[in-house]
C-alpha cells in the first residue's frame, strides 16, 4: 500500500513573490523543493486565500485559473489548488506562519514586534 501524506503549501510570499494582487516571480529553490517532495510521494496541496470569498469582487478574472497557469508556466509540481476549509495536512509551510510550541508569551512579543514594523515602515 502506497502511503500519500499531505503537505499544504501557502501560495502568495512562499511560492511567489509577494506581490498581491499581482503574482510574483517563483521564489529562489520552490521548484526544486517541489519536485523533491513530490518524488517523496508527498501530495502537495496550494493553499490561498485569493479564492476566498472576501476577495470575490476585489480581485479580477479567475483566481484558481491564474495560480494553476502560475503552476503550470514554471513547471512546479502540485496535486491540487485548494479553494476550500484549512485543509489537513502534516505540515503547513506559509511565509506568515509562527509554529507553536507551548510559546504564547514570544508569539505575542513576535506578532506586536511585527505589526509595530509595519506601521513605522
Amino acid at each position: 500500500m502506497i502511503k500519500v501524506t499531505p503537505i499544504v503549501i501557502d501560495f502568495d510570499g512562499t511560492i511567489c513573490e509577494h506581490k498581491f494582487p499581482d503574482i510574483g516571480e517563483p521564489m529562489p529553490g520552490v521548484k526544486e523543493a517541489l519536485e523533491t517532495l513530490k518524488k517523496a510521494g508527498f501530495r502537495i496541496i496550494v493553499h490561498t486565500c485569493r479564492t476566498a470569498s472576501y476577495w470575490k469582487d476585489v480581485l479580477p478574472g479567475n483566481q484558481i485559473k491564474l495560480v494553476e497557469g502560475f503552476m503550470k508556466y514554471h513547471k512546479l509540481p502540485y496535486d491540487v489548488i485548494w479553494t476550500h476549509d484549512k485543509p489537513i495536512g502534516i505540515a503547513y509551510i506559509d511565509d506568515k506562519a509562527i509554529r507553536f510550541d507551548n510559546n504564547w508569551k514570544d508569539i505575542a512579543e513576535h506578532i506586536q514586534n511585527y505589526t509595530n514594523k509595519i506601521v513605522e515602515g
